[in-house]
Order: structure tokens, then C-alpha cells, then sequence
């Protein structure tokens, strides 16, 4: 029996819960808003992603052999091609992928409440999926809205899915197909979704006709891969796309505690509750199984073999979280349907525990007024050293200043580590850096960590030190332009070293 205090907190709750909805969707929109525009790298790698599509838009190799000037990195091209149309308009700026990124975001926001609307027949619980999604932008590690594809991962697979699940055609079927077929060539885990989309084709159309998209899939994604690839992207393509995430793949205990952890404190409502709809669709024989069902399955997976790379970014669970909130939701609405349920609010509860676990403060993540002047005070101070610089946080600015070499930090560390591997003084890596060790005049790095023994600092370049000495620590003089807070804390650009190999070994012989 409900009291009176009991039926107004249920009759308020719907729309307190929209109005939390509402609040994390127009966040979410002025933080991209907000972080559009910013001069410097959000994510660490940006810039580098801008070395890809500069080189695409030249008509260069994406993947050719690594230079000092460029290092590729292990992701598939998908979106660097995507992204030149944008350029062509727009300009060959970061601004302008971060923009191709925000479209993938918003197509999958949007995406995500239509399907949750129509399975529903509720404007409402589309709205707390769209809302759920949006307040899941900072445990999502804030990509969603930077240079990179995972933004276009989800909206390929969960487009695709649609297209397949509403079995109106056979060109329909086949659209959905493609568009899976895309989320692998824009990440690789999208490989499963094509997979899952296959899958669950096979099971309600029959093998037989089902065959043709699985010869579509067979030659567009593994065909083109292995057969097309070097010879569209790159010398190096299969190198850096396969060979190189292949080494880092690492199973122990710790793997587990990270995929079961971060599931645990995120999504502790919304997956139990996929996992209910799994079940009861799985009990009821009557009951057919959806598209949404299915690749819930190969989203976990693509989660727990992003937990495989213990080095890797939460970014790498961006498409489970996403399936948990579309399929989550779904669950809480069937669960709502329940009488004891129902009495007492528990599927407002459940959205209401499910918002608060992705709480966070948007001025962490959001950039400063001043960071446009901070970039021209780093430009200044750039140009007025009077040699070379070489900034392994940075990899290459996007106009203003020539760094030199450019090998980003990441990419070369990416061709070097796994499990047992020592990452340390390697000769590759030296090759690469080799004009920052053998100057031919004066030169300088700037790092966003000390070389000394800091821990966040990559030790795969701490045999830099051996030529070059600490000449500042600036402080937080361009702290503006730090990059977003992730799982990792990339920091600013703040040390700055000279060469002078005879001070180092002066420092390195008295133990200094």
C-alpha cells in the first residue's frame, strides 16, 4: 500500500528524471561546443590523426615505413578517408575533425533514443536512453567529441544493426551490412559487429539466404583487408593495423579485474538488466531474438578484448557502455511492466542510480577562455629557441611551427610493447629519433612529463636523457592547453631540454 508522500514522489519522478536527461544532452552539446575550436591536442594523439588525413588528402600513403616525421598509428583508415570531404570545405583542421567526430556522436545519440522509442512506444524512455548515453560522455574517457573514430565505431554498428533488424528488404539487409562491414574499418573490433550482424541474419533468414551477405562481408572486409589494403593505404598497412595490436595482447588476472571493475562501478543497473532481457528472451522460446540482443553479446566482447591491451584507454569500452544503455534501458522498461515494480518505482530508481554513477564535473573536462592566447604564447616561445624541437607528447602541430622529429610518443611505443617485451633503449626507436640525437644545430625538447624518473613518463625515451639536460620547468605557464583528463592525465607542455650531450655526461658520471 502506497502512502500519499509515496504517490506523489512516483508522479514527480518521470519528470524530474527528464529534466535530468535534458540537463546531461545540453552539457554534453556545449562541452563539444566548447571544445571545438580548442588549438592544441585534446586527445593526446590528435595530432597525429591530423598527420594521417593531410597525408590522404595529398594523395600519399596512410601506412607507409616510419620516419622520424611520421609514425603511423595502429588504427584502420576508415575515418581519415571519411573525414576529407569534411576538409575540402571546411579546411585541413583539427576544428574540422573534431566536428566529423561530434556528427558520429550525434548520429548514434540519435539513433539510440529511435530505437529505444519505437520498441517502447514511449517518447520518455527514448528520451533516458539519449540522456543516459549523453551523461556517459566522461566514462566514456570524453573521446566521443576528439579527432578519432569511436564515434563513427558505434554510429556504423548501431546504424547497421538497424538496418538489418527492420527487415524490410534485401537491400535493406544488404545497407546494414555495409555499414557493419564500415565499423571495422574504422576501429577493428568493429570486425564483431559485422559478425553479430551475420549472425543473427543467418538465424532468421536461413543460411541459404543468407549466403550472398556473407560473401559481401567475406570480400569487402577480410578480402579487402588482406588483398587490397597495402596497396590502397600503404606499404606498412597490415604492419601497423595487425602486426603491431596483435603483440599487445595480454590475458591475467588483471584483465579481468579491469573488465569486471570498470563494469561494476559504471554500469552496475544497466547491465544486469541487459543481462535480464538476454535471459528472458533465452527462457521464453516464444520470444524471438533481436538485432539489439545480439549485439549486446559481441559489444561485451569487443569490451573485454579492449581490456586484453592492459596499456589501453577507457575508450576501448565505448561500444559496450553504449549497447548496455540502449539494451539496459529496454530491460528497465520490461521490468516496469511488472506490478511489484511498478508499485513502488523501481525502474525509476534504477534510471535514477544509473545517471548518478556517471556523474561528473563538466568544468574538469571543459577548456579555458585564455587557451587560445596560451597557444600563441607557446608558438612564440617555440620560434624564439632557434633550433629544433621535438615534442613526443605532441608529435606535430597543426600550422605555426615545424616540430622536428615528429614521431609521437604513443605510435612509437605502440611498435615496441607487450607482455615481457623491454620497450627500453630499442633500436628502432633510436632510428626514428635519431635527428634529435645527432642535432645539427641546437636543439631542444619539450615534454608534458620529466624524463627523470617521472612515472608517467614513457621510459621507452628516457635514453634521451643521455644527451639532453632539464633547461625549465614552465610551470603551469601553458596549462591552458592541457589535453582532456582521460583514464591517463596527459599533463601540458611544461619541460623544456637542450642538448648539450657533455653536461648530461658530466650529470650522468656524478650520479646527478
Amino acid at each position: 500500500m502506497q502512502t500519499n508522500g509515496q504517490s506523489r514522489l512516483l508522479a514527480l519522478a518521470p519528470t524530474v528524471l527528464a529534466v535530468v536527461a535534458v540537463a546531461n544532452i545540453a552539457i554534453t552539446a556545449s562541452l563539444c561546443f566548447n571544445h571545438i575550436n580548442f588549438p592544441l591536442n585534446l586527445d593526446l594523439m590528435e595530432g597525429t590523426v591530423l598527420q594521417h588525413v593531410q597525408r590522404a588528402a595529398a594523395g600519399l600513403p596512410i601506412y607507409p615505413a616510419p620516419t622520424p616525421e611520421y609514425v603511423p598509428l595502429a588504427y584502420n583508415p576508415l575515418f581519415y578517408v571519411l573525414a576529407l570531404p569534411f576538409t575540402w570545405i571546411l579546411g585541413l583542421h583539427l576544428s574540422t575533425l573534431r566536428l566529423v567526430g561530434i556528427l558520429g556522436y550525434a548520429v548514434s545519440g540519435v539513433v539510440i533514443y529511435r530505437v529505444v522509442r519505437r520498441r517502447t512506444t514511449s517518447a520518455w524512455w527514448g528520451l533516458m536512453a539519449a540522456g543516459l548515453f549523453a551523461a556517459a560522455y566522461s566514462v566514456m574517457d570524453v573521446y566521443l567529441d576528439t579527432a578519432h573514430s569511436d564515434s563513427w565505431l558505434i554510429a556504423t554498428a548501431l546504424l547497421g544493426s538497424c538496418a538489418v533488424g527492420a527487415n524490410r528488404s534485401r537491400l535493406w539487409d544488404l545497407a546494414g551490412v555495409l555499414l557493419l562491414v564500415s565499423a571495422f574499418w574504422f576501429k577493428q573490433h568493429g570486425a564483431l559487429f559485422a559478425l553479430g550482424g551475420l549472425i543473427f541474419l543467418t538465424w532468421r533468414d536461413g543460411p541459404r539466404r543468407s549466403l550472398p551477405f556473407w560473401v559481401v562481408a567475406g570480400l569487402l572486409g577480410p578480402g579487402l583487408y588482406v588483398f587490397g589494403g597495402p596497396a590502397l593505404f600503404g606499404s606498412h598497412f597490415h604492419y601497423f593495423t595487425w602486426t603491431v595490436p596483435r603483440q599487445w595482447t595480454e590475458v591475467n588476472l588483471r584483465t579481468f579485474k579491469r573488465f569486471f571493475g570498470y563494469n561494476g562501478i559504471f554500469y552496475p543497473v544497466l547491465s544486469l538488466s541487459a543481462v535480464f532481457v538476454l535471459y528472458e528472451a533465452a527462457r521464453d522460446r516464444c520470444v524471438r531474438l533481436n538485432i539489439w540482443q545480439v549485439q549486446a553479446v559481441f559489444a561485451v566482447l569487443s569490451g573485454f578484448m579492449g581490456s586484453l591491451d592492459g596499456g589501453s584507454s577507457y575508450n576501448v569500452y565505448i561500444a559496450m557502455g553504449t549497447f548496455f544503455i540502449l539494451l539496459g534501458t529496454l530491460g528497465l522498461h520490461e521490468l516496469a511492466r511488472r506490478p511489484f515494480v511498478r508499485r513502488y518505482g523501481l525502474q525509476y530508481l534504477g534510471l535514477l542510480l544509473s545517471f548518478a554513477v556517471f556523474v561528473y564535473n563538466p568544468f574538469r573536462v571543459a577548456v579555458p577562455a585564455r587557451a587560445e592566447s596560451s597557444y600563441a604564447d607557446l608558438i612564440q616561445m617555440l620560434r624564439g629557441l632557434g633550433g629544433t624541437v621535438y615534442a613526443p607528447s605532441l608529435g606535430q602541430l597543426e600550422e605555426d611551427f615545424v616540430l622536428y622529429p615528429a614521431a609521437h610518443w604513443v605510435a612509437l611505443e605502440d611498435m615496441i610493447r607487450g607482455p615481457g617485451r623491454d620497450t627500453h633503449n630499442q633500436p628502432i626507436t633510436r632510428r626514428l629519433l635519431e635527428p634529435a640525437l645527432e642535432p645539427a644545430g641546437p636543439a631542444f625538447i619539450l615534454a608534458n612529463y620529466r624524463l627523470e624518473g617521472d612515472y608517467s613518463f614513457p621510459s621507452h625515451l628516457r635514453f634521451l636523457l643521455d644527451d639532453y639536460v632539464l633547461d625549465a620547468d614552465l610551470g603551469d605557464r601553458f596549462e591552458p592547453l592541457r589535453c582532456l583528463r582521460k583514464r591517463f592525465d596527459h599533463g601540458w607542455p611544461r619541460y623544456l631540454y637542450r642538448y648539450a650531450p657533455t653536461e648530461a655526461a658530466a650529470r650522468a658520471a656524478s650520479g646527478r
